[in-house]
């Protein structure tokens, strides 16, 4: 039995590794914690299957820091805006 839970959590524990994205921290000059109050910006992130701007920087910045695919997912942490990579 305790060799079934071993494999059991391996699994468990491999899948939730493949889950996981990365937190990228952007530099102020690229964006400020206020500009994800912005609508229009909300809208731009929002739609990954619409040409924008801003959503290409932010997937240039995760294909350069090697982090994946730009999710679409942001966050205000310690006053620096992060987005999410995941590969």
């Amino acid at each position: 039995m305790d060799t079934y839970k071993a494999v059991l959590f391996a699994a468990l524990l491999a899948v939730t590794a493949c889950d996981q994205g990365r937190w990228i921290e952007l530099p102020p000059m690229l964006m400020t914690c206020s500009d994800l109050d912005d609508l229009g910006m909300k809208t731009e992130l929002a739609n990954a299957d619409k040409f924008s701007l801003a959503r290409g920087m932010l997937q240039g910045v995760c294909t350069q820091s090697s982090a994946g695919q730009f999710t679409g997912e942001t966050r205000c942490n310690k006053k620096a805006v992060e987005i999410r990579c995941k590969s």
